[in-house]
């Protein structure tokens, strides 16, 4: 594999649109090099002293900064626009992907607007941009232990399974023209038993006419008026079920008045399915095993924003020549081209909520891999890191934008409500909170540790020992995750204080044999013995001082046979 952050241009970082999934043609990205300067002052600075590298976070190599970042800090970026003269009934908008926390945004000195949290996207109208030169500014404080964002793995004590904190822009920015009356967003709802997609739209205006189009993966176009804001279209005369060996998507297109979205979707159906007489997960009301590895999307120089497009299609592609159906996105969102890329190759996604709240009892951190405790966590608030009721608010407050941005993306088929007990309150509760948001997804509420007995899995993480799993009655088994196999390729690693991995190796060829007996010793047995469902290794990459992965860090060096990967993960199947 490449390493595609050593010789990243600033000119020509990205191309591709970011929102696949929510598309117009006329737009321009903004990334590149910016203005910067980080001082303690929230008033905006007259001068810029240094050049940033936008999209990456002022601690990563490839921003061009590459320094901590205090909670008193003020990050100032400033750019400049060239904008064209427009009709009158068209408008600017200006999209940022991530900026981690709190930011303010600025056109010739007014104030577009404010945002808070590091993870989601966000938008403002330029409706005080003139023709020509226009100058933008943005202003971010990030206080990275703060409990009330969410925050992933980012740590100010980074170093084990903490890494370094992501500050200030970290996604894409970009620009474009559309309609001032126009699409806000759509939902896209897949009904899959009745070969049906309905879909529902949000405009910002009225409707004086609208069509949409599909094109099917047959290329057969079905064509239908839109009077409103609902419409179906029907494709049971075209069905291609979408499936990690056949991902089959339309494309599609929603014209209303003088507006134009192209997107795309996929007819699946994730839930729980009966095989001999135990839960399991199901894709398409038929059992399917799913494999794949613990993927927390960190590039060595560039943190969590990946140096191109083309390294997230090298790590879907990595893990689909080793033969695995799935990725667990770990406590991160990833850019959205990343889920498109899973769309079409076909990985079936496990996406984590972002964890949050304040650090938690480092013994219990280290003795829950051995011991199965039974706490309640309606009465943990303080000893999982949530004794602000403020900061459980805004982990509430957070659900709904989370599954309104992912809920469209075919490839999603399981959510990860909570992970290890980081951050963790109410469970039973706010589990059903988000089947209210989305019924259509099996949920993992507590994933590893502290099971509160609700959601759809049993779901195990198992460390340290070898892996034993008992069959559970009314719920699927899920290991979520297990292995942790380390193995420190010299020059090719970054460790910030000290190497950190479950189970270390001094060569391949052991690292290769201690993986294969893992597989057929005590992963492949639990399909039948346990009715095991989905197992989870960890991980995809190194990270930092972790170097568990199947990949370095600079991913140059695949650490094993992607082959023999795939002979072991085509006898984790139910059909065997």
């Amino acid at each position: 594999m490449a390493n595609h952050s050593e010789n990243l241009n600033a000119k020509m970082l990205f191309t591709e649109h970011p929102t696949p999934q929510f598309r117009r043609d006329n737009f321009r990205l903004l990334n590149g090099k910016w203005d910067f300067l980080m001082d303690f002052s929230f008033a905006r600075p007259e001068n810029y002293p240094e050049t940033i590298v936008v999209p990456f976070a002022v601690e990563a190599e490839a921003s061009g900064i590459a320094r901590s970042v205090a909670k008193e800090n003020y990050l100032h970026y400033r750019t400049s626009i060239d904008l064209d003269e427009i009709p009158e009934n068209q408008e600017y908008a200006l999209h940022f992907e991530a900026v981690d926390q709190v930011c303010d945004v600025y056109l010739n000195g007014e104030l577009l607007g404010h945002h808070e949290g590091g993870y989601f996207p966000f938008e403002f109208s330029l409706k005080n941009a003139v023709v020509g030169s226009n100058v933008l500014e943005v202003t971010v404080q990030d206080d990275t232990d703060s409990d009330l964002f969410p925050r992933g793995k980012q740590s100010n004590e980074n170093g084990g399974i903490w890494y370094k904190p992501t500050s200030g822009i970290w996604g894409n920015v970009w620009l474009e023209k559309r309609p001032k009356s126009h699409i806000r967003s759509i939902k896209l709802i897949p009904d899959f038993d009745n070969g049906l997609l309905r879909i529902n739209i949000d405009f910002e205006g009225k409707i004086e006419s609208g069509a949409i189009l599909a094109v099917c993966p047959d290329d057969h176009e079905i064509k239908v008026p839109l009077d409103g804001l609902t419409a179906e279209i029907d494709v049971k005369d075209h069905l291609f079920p979408w499936s990690p060996d056949h991902p089959n998507l339309y494309a599609l297109k929603i014209t209303i008045n003088e507006d134009e979205v192209c997107s795309y979707f996929a007819m699946r159906k994730f839930s729980i399915v009966e095989l001999d007489g135990h839960k399991v997960f199901g894709l398409n009301n038929k059992p399917l095993f799913l494999t794949g590895p613990l993927d927390q999307g960190y590039w060595e120089n560039c943190g969590m924003t990946p140096p191109d497009d083309k390294a997230l299609v090298d790590d879907i592609e990595l893990i689909k020549s080793m033969g695995f159906n799935m990725s667990r996105k770990h406590i991160k969102i990833e850019p959205m081209r990343w889920y498109y890329h899973c769309d079409r190759l076909g990985v079936v996604v496990i996406q984590d909520f972002i964890n949050g709240g304040s650090r938690y009892s480092k013994f219990l951190i280290t003795t829950a891999p051995f011991i199965r405790y039974k706490f309640n966590d309606l009465k943990m608030f303080k000893t999982f890191g949530r004794g602000n009721p403020e900061s459980r608010k805004a982990f509430e407050k957070d659900m709904k934008p989370f599954i309104d941005l992912l809920y469209n993306v075919p490839c999603i088929g399981i959510w990860t409500l909570f992970n290890e007990g980081w951050g963790q309150f109410d469970a039973v509760r706010l589990t059903e909170e988000l089947r209210k948001l989305d019924d259509s997804r099996p949920i993992d509420s507590t994933s590893g540790w502290y099971d509160q007995h609700c959601g759809d899995f049993e779901s195990r993480h198992i460390y340290f020992r070898p892996v034993k799993l008992r069959r559970v009655e009314g719920r699927a088994l899920y290991l979520s995750e297990y292995g942790g196999y380390s193995l420190y390729i010299e020059g090719h690693a970054k460790i910030q204080k000290k190497v950190f991995g479950y189970k270390v190796f001094d060569s391949q060829e052991k690292f290769a044999t201690a993986i294969r007996s893992l597989w057929e010793k005590q992963i492949i047995p639990l399909v039948k013995s346990a009715h095991l469902s989905i197992a989870v290794y960890t991980q995809l990459s190194d990270v930092e001082d972790e170097i568990n992965g199947l990949v370095t860090y600079d991913r140059k060096v695949v650490k094993i046979d992607p082959e023999l990967m795939k002979e072991l993960n085509r006898r984790l199947t139910f059909d065997e």
